[in-house]
């Protein structure tokens, strides 16, 4: 039997900073489903469509071309007309989008056709405003007020969400085009059209986004008329500070290559102790937040490559270490954290994430981080920066990684709505017996290293004692010491 590989979805993603799009191929965003526009951990936009005189329109192609702008060519079915019918093929569809905080959408229809055309086109929006925990699970409750206005003056529609004092808003003009104005009616963007042989017509859509009192604009410029955009000069930029590697071998070179458009498109900024920092994203589109593990580990597999990922981790994750036991969080003190949420479940405190500590192995990695920062760039600055969080980090992994002082770590929730597992392979069901149980907490590395229960288990088990001695070895120990 062939063995098929699926490598994702059929979608299109794009992001920039907190804010990720994810539609389906054509641009759209059905409903019921994941997709949406997302702003700091909600869903700002759950259902996007557009019509010819109420048809839908047939994908060419389509796709991203960059990590923040996707473009998707689509044309028209069949469909009746004030002036007769419009034959299939006749219209030519392009939707652009880049974001820059906010999300500029271009709209270009062209007539490809030999008479005149009218329509109506019509684009139907609608925000539910729900939380990414639960539009990952599936499990929906609205517990504020969603309120939706239109200003003709401004042709401006805007959508808001308050549930005491947290806010969502997404304003969309749809400015920026020469020919009659918008109306809103029937819960649709409605433009009329008319188009001689071989016409254009072009209308921007712009989608700012507001958190309380803070508010996203959205870029201004289309990305046609603007191909170096700021967003793109900053990633220029970026790649122009990054190792340069130069090879004979050209599959290498590419490779390397795509790894650093990557590593460029995963930067999150983040706001440090008293300016911005920038971190490694976790993925799209779920986890375009700041984890501990992933941060980390991504900072050391590229600290060769860009330091400042390092930089950065470490300056963010130690801003929020625990100093004080919270069962809830799994917090307790010199922790580091484990994920980071800004949505209106982390808001009321619904789920522990303010941030959530319930990770067994990103306190040590925040020592080797810092480690192999220091090493990469011989900044002892850095380690002066960091020593009373690494003090505390190894005064953690004494007092409570190891809670029965084996010299193996053991890890186990406290929190009514912690992770069982807090490993790198954390899920709930990812860790079992050879049978196919369950393991359940708490987890302790000598019973690990007797009875072999898992091998994943046993790694970050022993990890706690291997990493404190590596943390407190040689050259390192010696400048940790100096004040």
């Amino acid at each position: 039997m062939a063995f098929k590989v699926q490598v994702g979805p059929a979608q299109i993603a794009i992001h920039q900073g907190q804010t990720v799009l994810v539609t389906e191929p054509d641009g759209q965003v059905n409903w019921p489903s994941k997709h949406g526009l997302y702003f700091r951990d909600t869903r700002v936009i759950s259902a996007w469509a557009i019509y010819a005189n109420g048809e839908s329109w047939d994908l060419l192609n389509g796709g991203a071309i960059a990590s923040h702008a996707a473009r998707i060519f689509q044309t028209n079915r069949a469909f009746l007309s004030e002036d007769g019918p419009i034959a299939a093929r006749t219209l030519g569809l392009m939707i652009g989008r880049h974001i820059e905080g906010g999300m500029h959408e271009d709209i270009d229809i062209t007539n490809n056709g030999q008479n005149p055309v009218r329509f109506n086109l019509e684009i139907a929006i609608r925000a539910d405003f729900a939380d990414i925990f639960e539009v990952k699970s599936d499990h929906i409750v609205r517990r504020g007020r969603i309120t939706t206005s239109w200003s003709d003056r401004r042709q401006a529609l805007h959508m808001a969400y308050r549930n005491k004092d947290f806010c969502r808003e997404v304003i969309v003009h749809t400015g920026n085009g020469d020919h009659e104005p918008a109306v809103n009616a029937n819960g649709r963007l409605s433009f009329d059209i008319a188009l001689k042989a071989g016409e254009a017509w072009h209308r921007c859509l712009t989608y700012g986004l507001a958190d309380g009192a803070k508010r996203i604009l959205a870029p201004r410029e289309c990305a046609h008329s603007s191909p170096t955009s700021d967003h793109s000069r900053k990633i220029s930029e970026w790649r122009r500070k990054v190792l340069k590697i130069g090879a004979s071998d050209e599959e290498f070179y590419r490779c390397y290559n795509q790894g650093v458009r990557d590593l460029a498109a995963l930067r999150l900024p983040l706001e440090g102790t008293d300016h911005m920092v920038f971190v490694p994203a976790a993925g799209l589109p779920w986890f375009v937040a700041l984890f501990g593990r992933d941060a980390l580990i991504v900072s050391l597999q590229t600290v060769i490559v860009y330091p400042e990922f390092a930089a950065g981790a470490l300056e963010a994750l130690g801003q929020y270490q625990a100093t004080e036991r919270d069962d809830y969080r799994d917090a307790e003190p010199g922790k580091i954290l484990h994920e980071l949420r800004y949505g209106e479940l982390a808001h009321f405190k619904l789920i522990p994430h303010t941030p959530y500590h319930g990770t067994a192995d990103a306190t040590p990695l925040y020592l080797v981080a810092l480690h192999a920062a220091w090493r990469a760039t011989g900044d002892r600055a850095l380690i002066e920066r960091h020593l009373q969080t690494a003090e505390a980090c190894l005064t953690w992994i004494d007092k409570y990684g190891d809670r029965d002082g084996d010299g193996f770590q053991e890890y186990q929730t406290r929190s009514t709505a912690g992770y069982e597992n807090m490993a790198w392979k954390d899920s709930g069901d990812s860790v079992m017996y050879p049978d196919g149980k369950l393991v359940s907490g708490p987890c302790r590395g000598a019973d690990v290293a007797r009875h072999r229960r898992c091998l994943g288990r046993k790694a970050v088990a022993s990890a706690g004692a291997v990493w404190r001695a590596a943390a407190r070895s040689h050259e390192f120990s010696r400048a940790i010491s100096r004040r």
